[in-house]
């Protein structure tokens, strides 16, 4: 069943209030229907349901009132938009909930940690270097969260992991400048480019990383 357009605008009201108290107690800047000079330029002709920004997360929010093939499609296009943004992430809130936060993370010890950065070896060893950048990039993510210092478990964007990373000491700026060209690249994978490959200098690097974290 559709809703009507007074039934739509009253669900998408309640939805932006869910989400505002959710995100405002989190520290984030909430905005509601932004206005052009409030969207990020790449964004082009597209605006968002809301966008919340503190430092170092920036979060692009459309309201959903239930998945369906074609609204996947549309939201498909506009995911496209962010690539080459890593500082800028979009997220589908159904219903009003946060996408973010129903997701939750345990933190992992150092040594499960190591012990899957051998899988990473392995992987590459194998040939199979596009998912061991995959599963490299989730170690330096389960580095962080096992930190009892960071307190906020939420998924993070590749970028803002980095930047997370580097501000709280985990990793040097020497590090996390090497590792930016592979935010792009690790997207590139994830979202269906066939043929981009990491080099074993990339994967060395990762893991250095990680490593260097976890110390």
């Amino acid at each position: 069943m559709t809703l009507t357009a007074q039934s739509a605008a009253e669900f998408e009201r309640q939805s932006l209030e869910k989400l505002r108290a959710q995100y405002t107690e989190q520290g984030f800047t909430f905005i509601a229907r932004p206005g052009r000079k409030q969207i990020p330029d790449f964004l082009g002709s597209y605006y968002p349901d809301a966008i919340a920004i503190k430092p170092g997360s920036n979060i692009v929010i459309e309201v959903k009132q239930r998945p369906s093939p074609a609204a996947e499609r549309s939201l498909q296009e506009i995911r496209r938009l962010f690539e080459g943004h890593p500082d800028w992430q979009f997220v589908i809130s159904y219903g009003g909930s946060d996408p973010l936060t129903e997701i939750a993370i345990p933190p992992a010890s150092p040594a499960a940690i190591r012990s899957r950065m051998e899988e990473v070896r392995s992987l590459a060893a194998q040939g199979h270097k596009r998912a061991a950048l995959v599963l490299g990039w989730s170690l330096l993510e389960a580095a962080l969260h096992r930190s009892e210092s960071e307190k906020d478990k939420r998924p993070r964007e590749p970028g803002t992991l980095l930047e997370t990373l580097a501000t709280l000491g985990y990793i040097s700026p020497a590090v996390e400048r090497r590792l930016r060209p592979l935010v792009t690249l690790r997207s590139r994978i994830v979202h269906g480019d066939v043929d981009a490959e990491p080099t074993a200098d990339d994967l060395e690097s990762l893991l250095t990383a990680v490593d260097e974290a976890l110390s």
